[in-house]
């Protein structure tokens, strides 16, 4: 078998269990982009949360059970990462900016760093979730 970037070693049998069921393969990329728009990595035909972060039982389309996978603490991580990188730049701007106070220049900051966060943590949640069903990897 030959390996390819895109696709994992697992497989996914659909939910038919007899012996003309067919096997796909998961692609990372695609469960990864699915389940970063919030929806479900396998079909992408229903919403993988039922709140803001709390992942529904199972698919309501093709019956995936979700409430298995944990993403943990790798949204969180990745949201520190991406909101750092966004904010961090404006820094200097901001602070130095002429005629603006210190604590108009903190408020924007905290502001800008708090409404990212909040846009950025479900749909790497999402992210990883999909990832880690395209891997196959064992839940804890």
């Amino acid at each position: 078998m030959s390996k390819d970037r895109s696709i994992a070693v697992v497989l996914s049998v659909n939910a038919d269990t007899s012996p003309d069921a067919v096997i796909q393969p998961r692609l990372k990329w695609r469960a990864s982009k699915r389940g970063f728009k919030r929806t479900c990595p396998k079909c992408a035909n229903a919403p993988l949360f039922r709140a803001y972060l709390k992942s529904v039982e199972h698919c309501a389309s093709c019956g995936e059970p979700w409430s298995e996978i944990r993403a943990d603490d790798g949204p969180a991580w990745a949201t520190m990462l991406v909101v750092g990188h966004v904010v961090a730049p404006l820094f200097p701007f901001v602070i130095f900016a002429e005629g603006m106070s210190d604590w108009a220049a903190i408020s924007i900051l905290c502001a800008v760093a708090l409404l990212l966060s909040l846009w950025t943590l479900p749909r790497m949640k999402g992210l990883f979730i999909g990832f880690i069903w395209a891997s196959g990897a064992l839940t804890s």
